[in-house]
């Protein structure tokens, strides 16, 4: 909890005369804790409240400056885990000013050793936001404050132009079972929100890694035309040298640059990928063995995607059946989860399973990691014996939605042999065109209602 400066410690504000008219500031605006208390704070306090769950603020955070041997201290560290946003505060007085170069120095200085990548400025005068990426610090957007009493326009300015311009959303698919189509979901969900004109990323946290396959980045080509020993020796060579999902999150436990993490992914302009998305990938690697060790890992993946806030606007988790502790990483890093599962009497038990997982992650994250979108029916085909699973897993679970359903067809797994979205492949389907632009259509609609029902759930929960 914050030591918040209490009105016993100064007098109360005092503005001259013509302060509002010609921004003539008393004396009291040169002193540091002043500016903190009438102005920073409450303006933060409107921006990333100090007693939500979500937020968490840090004054005179420790920033190690290399060839130092004392830390330097900025004037706030502070965390919106709601919205995955991590920036610092620099603040500086009436007579100090932060329009100089010196005060602009000094954030670089905090951004480049912090690893936090945005910072603000501001002083009685002016507000500067500023945005670290690919080792400069670039000035996002600024606010003239001509009212020092207008709290609220100053903190609105910071929310629009700062908070509310970064957002990443991340969801995981996940089911206990296996076999229920799981990353077909997660790639095509993947590929309909990049169509949508998304940056998106895709996490393979199956050792199976059926996701970086199906998308191209695991030399699927490769590996369906090798036909001697030599040439699966090459393969594997390559995966055991790349780095991937599980490099990434060692990256945090040794406190990575940021280009450390950054190779770990594969873009989407570096391979032929028809899906348009960045990969985390997974190979045969991709083990809770190969995890570090200690209390917090299974919050590293989620600390180490933070960093990624600005690049992605959706991030997809295709996990591994069960719940190995990458699972467990997913959880706590994804903010929205959507459950498929076929509707079938064993299916209903692996649902629960799922549910009660979301529920621990929820709990211990105060309501900000795996809150459920829904339940997607998969590989449906209209017979009895789905429409009464359907009805008792509506009956077992009343208050989570069922989503659109998937139905079954052969194209989807021709689609995923074939390396391409469904949509793609039900353009070109001549065996069982009807059957695939159905799913095809199925999969826009169900993207159409998780962004709904994330955007829902944001406008409830601020």
């Amino acid at each position: 909890m914050i030591n918040k400066i209490t009105s016993c410690d100064l007098q109360p504000p005092l503005f001259s005369d013509n302060f509002i008219k010609f921004m003539t500031l008393s004396s009291d605006w040169d002193n540091e804790p002043y500016v903190e208390l009438y102005l920073v704070q409450k303006v933060l306090n409107l921006v990333v409240p100090l007693d939500s769950y979500s937020s968490k603020w840090i004054p005179q955070f420790k920033i190690k400056i290399p060839h130092k041997k004392s830390s330097d201290k900025v004037d706030y560290f502070i965390e919106d885990s709601s919205k995955n946003i991590k920036f610092l505060v620099e603040v500086k007085t009436a007579k100090t000013r932060i329009n100089n170069a010196t005060a602009r120095q000094q954030l670089d200085k905090y951004l480049r050793y912090s690893g936090v990548r945005f910072g603000i400025l501001i002083d009685p005068f002016l507000v500067e936001i500023y945005h670290f990426k690919k080792g400069q610090t670039k000035l996002k957007s600024q606010f003239d404050i001509k009212d020092i009493t207008d709290i609220k326009s100053i903190a609105e300015f910071i929310k629009t132009f700062f908070l509310e311009s970064i957002k990443m959303r991340s969801i995981a698919i996940h089911n206990s079972k296996g076999g229920v189509g799981k990353t077909t979901l997660a790639i095509n969900i993947a590929y309909e929100l990049s169509k949508r004109g998304n940056k998106v990323l895709v996490v393979d946290l199956d050792d199976q890694a059926n996701a970086s396959l199906t998308i191209g980045v695991n030399k699927a080509k490769e590996i369906n035309n090798a036909s001697t020993p030599e040439e699966h020796k090459k393969i594997y060579k390559f995966l055991d040298e790349r780095l991937e999902v599980i490099n990434f999150i060692k990256f945090v436990n040794k406190a990575g640059e940021i280009e450390d993490y950054r190779n770990c992914i594969v873009s989407s302009k570096s391979i032929e990928n028809l899906f348009g998305v960045d990969v985390l990938p997974a190979s045969h690697k991709t083990t809770e063995n190969e995890l570090p060790s200690g209390p917090t890992v299974l919050r590293y993946l989620d600390m180490g995607l933070i960093k990624f806030v600005e690049d992605y606007q959706y991030v997809i988790f295709d996990t591994a059946p069960g719940s190995n502790a990458l699972t467990w990483c997913g959880f706590y890093a994804a903010q929205y989860l959507v459950i498929p599962s076929q509707m079938e009497y064993l299916s209903v038990y692996g649902i629960r399973h799922v549910i009660r997982n979301a529920e621990e992650v929820q709990k211990d994250s105060n309501g900000q990691r795996s809150n459920i979108l829904g339940i997607v029916p998969m590989m449906v085909d209209g017979k009895n014996l789905n429409k009464t699973v359907e009805e008792f897993v509506r009956d077992s679970f009343p208050d989570i939605p069922i989503l659109p359903a998937i139905k079954r067809a052969t194209g989807v797994g021709k689609a995923s042999h074939e390396n391409i979205p469904m949509s793609q492949f039900a353009e070109k389907d001549k065996e069982s065109p009807k059957t695939s632009k159905e799913v095809a259509e199925s999969l826009k609609t169900l993207t159409t209602r998780l962004v709904e029902k994330i955007e829902e759930f944001e406008c409830k929960n601020g």
